[in-house]
């Protein structure tokens, strides 16, 4: 190689460092004596490939030039020949040398260039419109689908300078999108971009950012050689997504950004709205200094889902994101919705630059809504379970009056409905399950009944209505606490023999001074508890993992064993705890992903605050400690299609991420039984629940309810209906029979409650209960 080639090839490296990051080629006409020199010494390098067809383009040329003109072959041939006079057909148009290739081709120079390449846009880009969009300068921020969009904007010639920054070099994984061989994996993606332009047309300028952008460039990006005239943003990094736009406001830039998930198309017309809320105010409440500290592509997502709405994103997407750091490393994107995406954006970007499209906008070009099967298949999920509806306050008064009709009842103390308020509002502080509330009384007489409001119960985990047992003996515990309080006998007569399954139990009240003989009232073992009765609370929080003094953990087995036949069993081992929290997690995960379990869980939340207030019921999302991801992936679980996805997928792994991390920060794991499998010991049981969370209230330590494992366990095994695929079944089972060996219990004993305890601050929110006029009926 000449020493003059040398040089120049020397001085171009030493401004790009090393050949890996050469994106320019060097230029050679030689009908000018000093690059004849280098260019003959250039013919000399080793395994130099040539590309001569420039006469064949010069009459091309003749053909545009002379549409109305039928020449044939030898004709163009001559009228080309004739054109390149004085040159020869060597010397005629521009050679141009590719270093990373070690190509050189031959091409006619700048202006018929650019006429020969353009010919086939004209009228669609008309001549006059060419020469306006050739003062044009565009700025590429994100060379993934930003890769698409600065070819195709090369392709159509829309700008005469193109600013590429990304800092990322191409990768295997990345070739599902970006249109380039593997011979250039390990290359910077601008200076594999820049080249494929280079290779396109060697005329446009391109500058790359090597380094990505940053608030330290972004002014030289923006404004050295002139000011950008248009910002395609396709970045990952959500700081610069946010600082850029808030740059091209503060210079009157208009931006574009398409997300390839249903080619989802933003436009922001900071040239003519200056004022306008960046992406359209939809992140207006986001921090850019909590921006700048995320990470990982899961600590993204929540933002992710502010930038491209939740809403209005594929399901596929969103079951994708649910399964990122599961079994894929990022959200997915394909070539073809990269490749379309690319298009949208260079006519878009074309039809602004000419001013010719001057709003600003979200927009969505779906393929599948727009291309697809004109019958679409809403048909909602089957929970399979017919809703039973409530007893009506006439339905209960003809219960009341029946067993009345049956009973002595006359030695029972009538009290006034301001007397009975203070027990049902005690009574309705009990938990239930997704805080339900599964009761409703009714009062006749010096009777209260209590009624299993089955309406609010048809879930997959109250099975047999178990769950509802429990409940609906917490809530006696209680109205015999408050009861004891208010100077006054309790006596319940447990599922009375009516043959009717809604009634569960009916409360005599006596003055303590004047009982009747043979009357067997409750216990006034534990009435201290009745003190903690309205602040109790189910917490939900994940903290540091502190050690329960063990002499703490006794004295609530005592708790517990209080009511006749009740055993609670303590696990606080790390080894323990582990397994259980493998065993909850992954029960959790099939409730979720099961369709009646997943129904339950989407109705049982109350996803606002307003929601919360209105119904004064279910769980409210924020008592629920999760972070920003994992409430992102709570929404995203609302959709049933989602679940469908991660079903055919054998994915949903995610749902177990929660319970492992909450059972892991466990002080212990407490577990409730009885001796039998039948009404009343979940009856009684959960007397015994109520009894353990209060104490446990009282002495500082936290409770949250872990039991929809010994649920679902309890349908697995009994029920042989159709809530539970034939795979549900068995997994459930052999996870029961995991449970019960570490739990050393046997089949057939009733397995009532499963709780986490711990030491934590108390929540600041707290479920609310229904208004009491919705569940007490009172018949003078």
């Amino acid at each position: 190689m000449g020493i003059l080639l040398q040089h120049k090839i020397n001085t171009l490296c030493s401004h790009q460092k090393d050949l890996q990051q050469v994106f320019k080629p060097l230029f050679y006409r030689i009908y000018n004596p000093n690059e004849r020199q280098d260019f003959s010494l250039l013919l000399d390098t080793p395994g130099l490939r040539i590309t001569d067809c420039v006469l064949d383009q010069v009459k091309e040329l003749m053909k545009i030039n002379h549409p109305d003109l039928k020449l044939g072959s030898e004709e163009q041939r001559e009228a080309a020949l004739q054109h390149i006079k004085p040159y020869t057909e060597q010397e005629y148009g521009v050679w141009v040398y590719y270093p990373w290739s070690n190509r050189l081709v031959h091409i006619v120079d700048e202006k018929e260039f650019i006429d020969l390449r353009t010919s086939r846009n004209q009228y669609k880009i008309t001549v006059e419109e060419r020469e306006l969009l050739a003062q044009k300068k565009i700025g590429v921020i994100g060379l993934s689908v930003g890769q698409s969009v600065a070819v195709t904007l090369a392709m159509e010639r829309i700008a005469t300078e193109l600013r590429l920054a990304d800092f990322d070099v191409l990768e295997l994984t990345n070739l599902n999108r970006i249109r380039t061989g593997i011979h250039n994996l390990g290359l910077l993606k601008v200076y594999a971009v820049a080249r494929e332009i280079a290779e396109i047309d060697p005329f446009l300028t391109v500058k790359c950012f090597s380094e990505g952008l940053s608030e330290n460039n972004m002014d030289i990006f923006f404004m050295e050689g002139g000011k950008l005239d248009l910002l395609v943003e396709e970045s990952d990094g959500f700081d610069i997504k946010i600082l850029s736009r808030y740059k091209a406001k503060e210079l009157r830039i208009p931006v574009i950004m398409e997300a390839s998930d249903r080619c989802t198309v933003d436009v922001e017309r900071f040239d003519k709205e200056p004022d306008r809320s960046i992406l359209h105010g939809m992140v207006d409440h986001l921090d850019i200094n909590i921006l700048k500290t995320l990470k990982t592509t899961e600590d993204k997502i929540p933002y992710l889902l502010d930038m491209v709405g939740l809403e209005t994103s594929s399901t596929k997407l969103k079951a994708s994101m649910l399964e990122i750091d599961q079994t894929i490393t990022t959200w997915p994107q394909l070539s073809s919705s990269v490749t379309m995406g690319g298009g949208i954006m260079a006519d878009i970007g074309r039809r602004i630059l000419l001013n010719t499209y001057t709003e600003s906008g979200r927009y969505h070009v779906d393929i599948e809504e727009l291309i697809g099967n004109k019958e679409k298949n809403n048909k909602a999920p089957n929970t399979t379970t017919t809703i039973e509806k409530s007893l009506s306050a006439k339905e209960m008064e003809d219960v009341a009056v029946l067993w009345i009709s049956t009973h002595e009842t006359a030695n029972a103390k009538k009290i006034s409905r301001k007397e009975l308020l203070p027990l049902i509002e005690a009574a309705v502080q009990a938990p239930s399950g997704g805080n339900m509330q599964p009761w409703k009384w009714f009062y006749s007489q010096g009777n209260l009944f209590l009624f299993h409001d089955i309406e609010k119960s048809a879930a997959l985990l109250d099975y047999n209505n178990q769950a509802s047992y429990i409940s609906l003996g917490a809530a006696a515990e209680n109205m015999v606490l408050k009861a004891h309080q208010e100077k006054m006998e309790i006596k319940i007569s447990l599922f009375p023999e009516l043959k009717h399954p809604r009634l569960i139990a009916v409360f005599q009240f006596f003055d303590q001074h004047i009982l009747p003989a043979n009357i067997i009232v409750e216990s006034h073992e534990n009435d201290s508890l009745i003190q903690q009765v309205q602040h109790r609370f189910t917490n939900r929080t994940i903290s540091e993992r502190k050690v329960i003094d063990p002499s703490k953990l006794q004295a609530l087995q005592r708790v517990a064993r209080s009511i006749e036949g009740a055993n609670m069993i303590v696990m606080d081992s790390p080894a323990q705890l582990e397994e259980l929290g493998d065993i909850i997690a992954k029960v959790e995960r099939i409730r979720i992903m099961n369709e009646r379990g997943h129904n339950d869980f989407v109705h049982e939340i109350r996803w606002t605050a307003s929601e919360a207030q209105k119904e004064k019921d279910g769980i409210d999302l924020r008592t629920v400690d999760l972070t920003a991801s994992e409430k992102a992936g709570f929404l995203v679980s609302k959709d049933w299609k989602v679940i469908q996805h991660l079903k055919q997928w054998h994915g949903g792994t995610a749902f177990e991420k929660l319970s492992k991390k909450t059972i892991a920060a466990a002080s212990a794991i407490g577990f409730i039984t009885m001796p039998k499998h039948e009404h009343s010991s979940f009856f009684n049981g959960g007397r015994a629940v109520q009894r353990v969370w209060l104490a446990a209230n009282e002495i500082n330590i936290s409770f949250q309810p872990q039991s929809p494992a010994t649920f679902l366990f309890a349908r697995a095994s009994y029920d042989h209906g159709s809530d539970l695929n034939a795979s549900e079944k068995k997994e459930l089972m052999e996870l029961k029979k995991r449970f019960q060996t570490l739990m050393g219990i046997d089949s057939g004993i009733g397995e009532i409650f499963l709780f986490r305890l711990c030491v934590a601050d108390e929540p600041k929110i707290k479920s609310l209960r229904r208004d009491i006029q919705d569940v007490l009926f009172f018949h003078e």
